[in-house]
């Protein structure tokens, strides 16, 4: 396999906030500068019972965005990445998105967030379990499509640790579509993942809790990547 040496500048697409650093924290902390979009961090202008009020205890949904998006800032600073937060809902705050396909709605606002910054490299989820990661993969490979643009994706982590048979599957699926190349495990000094999602504290223990294997393996593991090729 080849290792991964993209070229910058990289954008790397995460769907939540906290995305990233799970899934790419490694990376990130060998790349300074690296921009990370997380395309899901808006919230609607309303009381919500949900997941982002209850591990932020914020009952109003701007508030609790504004707690993670303030965990997500020190973990980039802590990281030496941009971070930029697109006002697109995720599935906690699905009944205020509008009755039309989201999917559209993500491919076209991921589309004009890379036309304004031109990078060279963009890294994607690869698209496991949960319903956004899929969403936002989903998005990203229709993009790729005819892009003056060098793809990656990524694995979401802790999901693909914690669900490894997923993880061949979804790559099975994809390989109809586009060439992939696995590259070389990317590893990290396990302190600075550990560190860097610590800073994520609204999230930290309830991640941990339904993925406590996965997590804990994200935590000291390496990352996992693959170069999308030529559509088949």
């Amino acid at each position: 396999m080849s290792q991964l040496e993209p070229l910058e500048p990289v954008l790397v697409l995460s769907p939540h906030l906290d995305d990233a650093v799970l899934s790419c924290g490694h990376f990130l902390y060998a790349h300074p500068s690296t921009i990370v979009v997380t395309v899901l961090a808006g919230a609607p202008d309303a009381l919500h019972e949900g997941y982002n009020s209850e591990t932020t205890s914020k009952p109003y949904a701007p508030d609790a965005i504004g707690v993670r998006r303030d965990e997500d800032r020190r973990a980039m600073d802590f990281l030496s990445a941009t971070p930029v937060w697109m006002d697109l809902l995720d599935a906690d705050y699905g009944a205020y998105r509008p009755p039309t396909d989201y999917g559209d709605v993500i491919q076209g606002e991921i589309g004009r967030i890379l036309n304004e910054t031109r990078p060279m490299s963009v890294f994607a989820p690869l698209g496991l379990i949960n319903a956004d990661h899929l969403a936002v993969s989903e998005a990203c490979l229709a993009l790729a499509v005819n892009s003056p643009f060098a793809w990656y994706l990524y694995m979401d982590l802790p999901y693909g640790l914690a669900r490894r048979r997923k993880v061949p599957r979804r790559v099975a699926a994809i390989s109809q579509r586009v060439q992939l190349e696995e590259l070389d495990r990317y590893d990290g000094e396990p302190s600075v993942k550990q560190r860097a999602m610590g800073l994520y504290e609204s999230q930290y223990a309830p991640t941990r809790r339904n993925f406590t294997k996965g997590f804990d393996a994200t935590m000291s593991g390496g990352e996992r990547y693959w170069r999308v090729g030529a559509l088949r």
